[in-house]
């Protein structure tokens, strides 16, 4: 898993910069638009805009709105036009410029992003959303540190604003400070509790800290929350739990898997290693044969397997990974 890409996700959720510029249309209404916001019903903020567009083709929020709806519709690409447009009629449009940047990290033109983001910058210092999507676009290009520096800004505005606190997170961890990101993970999640991706990073952080059994709440959270199979993720689950040196938990974590897909070699793999870890090597390398017959690749994992370091000389093992 490419565990960048998980932070792509978030671009979209960013409300626009607020700007203290007027709207000459008299029906304009923040609070109208926020309501359908939160609602989901796009299509129909987009049709009431268009409607006012037509009478006020020169008010620079209308076009601004449009650019924000089409956005949250996930029509980036739809919506730089609208935005451009806005611009045009108030360059001084500070969350214009905050929404193209915004447009941009999802389209994955990042340096775009960057300048629109720096503009908005300039003209405004007081919310943090700027700051953000500047740092989400600097994320994407694997400028962590710099990521960071402006993490910290939008946290220094205001200090609970969760995807700061999320972006600051993912930028320590790609920064290999995973002990220091973790909390930022951390209260992210009290905003947003389930939210797969910043689960994941608390994951890995654990694991790659050596803290196992750290993990298993949040791999448990996860099992809850995944709509799709989540056998890849109960493995994970089993593996943390034998790196623990809690082999009678991870059994069961493998017997279950076996219960219920019989067909699929990682519950087999699973256990193998596992009984191989329990002194019961035969019965663990028999298990092995059995995952590799249901899965060849698994013979260049079972190869590699530091949990399998005690029959690398056994000549069943051997045969098996041959």
């Amino acid at each position: 898993m490419n565990k960048r890409l998980l932070w792509l996700l978030f671009s979209i959720l960013f409300m626009a910069g607020c700007s203290v510029l007027s709207s000459t249309d008299p029906e304009f209404s923040r609070e109208n638009y926020d309501s359908w916001y939160d609602k989901g019903e796009y299509q129909k903020a987009l049709n009431h805009v268009n409607e006012r567009l037509e009478t006020y083709p020169e008010d620079a929020l209308l076009w601004n709105e449009k650019g924000y709806i089409l956005i949250s519709m996930e029509q980036y690409n739809e919506a730089l036009q609208p935005l451009e447009k806005a611009i045009e009629l108030n360059a001084e449009l500070d969350s214009a410029y905050n929404n193209k940047a915004l447009a941009y990290n999802e389209t994955g033109e990042y340096e775009q992003a960057i300048v629109a983001a720096q503009k908005a910058i300039d003209l405004s210092e007081e919310e943090p959303e700027q700051f953000i999507n500047m740092g989400n676009a600097l994320s994407f290009l694997e400028r962590d540190e710099k990521a960071l520096e402006y993490f910290n800004k939008a946290l220094a505005i205001d200090a609970n604003a969760p995807y700061a606190q999320y972006g600051k997170g993912v930028s320590l961890y790609f920064l290999g400070k995973y002990e220091e990101g973790i909390p930022y993970f951390e209260n992210y999640l009290h905003s947003y509790p389930n939210d797969i991706d910043a689960l994941w990073y608390l994951v890995y952080s654990y694991d790659t800290l050596g803290d196992y059994m750290e993990t298993i709440p949040y791999l448990n959270q996860i099992i809850d929350n995944q709509k799709e199979n989540p056998i890849n993720t109960v493995d994970y689950k089993g593996l943390m739990l034998t790196y623990a040196g809690e082999l009678e938990e991870a059994t069961t974590i493998y017997d279950g898997i076996i219960e219920q897909y019989p067909n699929e070699a990682i519950g087999y793999y699973g256990k193998g290693v596992l009984q191989i870890q329990q002194g019961q090597t035969d019965n663990g390398l028999q298990s092995l044969e059995q995952a590799v017959a249901l899965d060849n690749s698994l013979k260049e994992t079972a190869y590699n397997d530091p949990l399998l370091s005690s029959v690398y000389n056994d000549e069943l093992f051997k045969r098996i990974v041959e």
